[in-house]
């Protein structure tokens, strides 16, 4: 994949997706071009000549493209980003500035053993694990799912955290689902309601809508975008008005992961060994699965879920997996934090060579320092296993 000239931040992503099948097609494509021109009425040396180049260039063009390729152009996001005193519901704060970069993986031909991959994802699998060991104070879960060959791994991926605004990926493809059949449009104004939620939209914390008008509208496009992008607290709680309330949403999330139950209260022991109890819980299984039925929809769909994939590729936050990951690579990822709790969690899909889904989700003092452990994990994942090369 061609680099642009890095800027000061890590740009945000968008991808396409070509299902990084017509790689090969193109390959060849490339080289009929060269068949039509100056062959007519020249002598026999000379077309044989012409013949023989396309042949040693179309054998030596696999080997010059070991890494993912694509086109790359840069443009410039115009979202308004507003940050403002947190609610115990998130603490979404840091912001990054909005270069938007749309690459599409090109995969090489080389394949790799069951046994290769495997040995792989242990050798990732080892090294994540002695990171966490490190860390005498702190509660961690991890889910890692490889998308093309299915392989994963966990770590305490059912146990209970503040789901924080990582929920909104779930609930933003459950609209988009709506999108699909034709029950709702993008297009659909939606009027911002100023009482309190759950009576009304307003919650404190990230976002801009917060500072509108009651009654102001927004169609259901600009309202998901501000969700995701800055992550609204305001514009997740409309949709979720739209879609009937979060208790009507939450049977398709727990029917896609319901390990635990983001509506049930549930009982658990934090990183301080204090026990909580609550609601809005979440793991990181039922997080990254979340995200693997917005993949597997997005390549069934794309010119549906390509809003979605774009928005969470071009998030303003300057924290979380994508830190650990190569610039040139799309992440398509929702962060949640919450201070009060010493949430950080981050679930996302990288798209890498072999796309593969993670999720990292922490409990500790040290909010920077959970960031960091959030990247170090992605960037180790990648190292391992997002060059898997496949056919």
């Amino acid at each position: 994949m061609k680099k642009t000239q890095k800027p000061t931040n890590r740009p945000e992503q968008a991808v396409q997706p070509d299902r990084l099948r017509t790689a090969q097609v193109n390959r060849v494509n490339a080289g009929k071009s060269y068949h039509s021109v100056g062959t007519r009425r020249k002598p026999g040396l000379w077309i044989a000549l012409i013949l023989l180049l396309i042949v040693i260039f179309l054998l030596l063009r696999p080997l010059l493209s070991g890494k993912p390729s694509g086109t790359v152009t840069p443009s410039t996001d115009s979202t308004t980003t507003q940050t403002t005193q947190q609610s115990p519901g998130t603490s979404d704060t840091t912001t990054k500035p909005t270069t938007v970069t749309t690459a599409t993986p090109e995969p090489t031909r080389a394949l790799l053993s069951a046994a290769q991959r495997a040995q792989s994802l242990e050798a990732a699998a080892s090294e994540v694990s002695s990171l966490l060991a490190e860390y005498n104070s702190g509660r961690f879960a991890v889910y890692y799912q490889n998308l093309i060959g299915g392989e994963t791994w966990r770590y305490h991926d059912t146990d209970p955290f503040v789901a924080a605004s990582s929920i909104k990926l779930g609930i933003n493809t459950r609209l988009y689902t709506f999108v699909e059949e034709g029950e709702i449009s993008l297009d659909e104004m939606l009027a911002y309601d100023s009482r309190p939620y759950p009576e009304g939209d307003y919650e404190s914390g990230t976002g801009n809508i917060q500072s509108l008008p009651n009654g102001s509208q927004l169609t259901v496009r600009e309202t998901s975008r501000r969700s995701i992008r800055i992550s609204d607290n305001c514009g997740t709680n409309m949709i979720i008005r739209r879609l009937g309330g979060i208790d009507a949403i939450n049977p398709w999330l727990s029917e896609i992961s319901g390990a635990v139950n983001y509506r049930q209260s549930v009982s658990y022991t934090d990183y301080t060994g204090q026990t909580k109890n609550g609601r809005h819980r979440t793991c990181a299984l039922d997080l990254a699965l979340h995200a693997v039925e917005l993949y597997h929809r997005w390549t069934q769909n794309p010119q549906i879920y390509q809003p979605l994939i774009d928005d969470l590729c071009q998030t303003t936050f300057d924290f979380g997996l994508d830190k650990g990951i190569p610039e040139e690579i799309a992440v398509a990822h929702k962060i949640g934090t919450n201070g009060i709790y010493a949430t950080e969690n981050d679930v996302g899909i990288v798209f890498c060579e072999e796309p593969f889904v993670l999720c990292v989700m922490t409990e500790m003092a040290s909010a920077q320092e959970a960031r960091k452990i959030q990247a170090d994990i992605a960037a180790i994942f990648y190292r391992h296993s997002g060059n898997w090369p496949w056919a």
